[in-house]
């Protein structure tokens, strides 16, 4: 059964902080064509095979771009391919010991 956590991540860098701290997860979002995804994703480089690695890594620049458009590129464990998750449309990010945290965007 899954444990529904008190907190709720408000913001795309607290989300990827979350996710970049467990290792992996599964989130639930909403795709732009309005069909629902669940992914298994991570940011761990060591479960991300070294061809799929990128070639420069800047942890502020990702941030900060996070903060300004809310999309967080993560790695598809299922389809072995880096995804775009648009965090305005995630419902909600199962982590480690079946932690789901509930998504709720603060408006801009």
């Amino acid at each position: 059964m899954v444990e529904i956590d008190s907190e709720v991540i408000k913001s795309a860098v607290e989300f990827w902080m979350k996710l970049y701290n467990f290792g992996e997860g599964t989130v639930k979002f909403t795709k732009q064509d309005g069909t629902t995804r669940i992914m298994k994703c991570t940011l761990n480089f060591k479960m991300i095979p070294k061809e799929h690695h990128p070639k420069k890594v800047d942890i502020p620049n990702i941030l900060k771009l996070m903060q300004k458009n809310g999309i967080i590129h993560v790695y598809d464990l299922e389809k072995k391919g880096w995804r775009s998750v648009p965090f305005q449309r995630v419902a909600w990010l199962e982590v480690a010991d079946d932690k789901r945290y509930k998504i709720m965007p603060q408006k801009r």
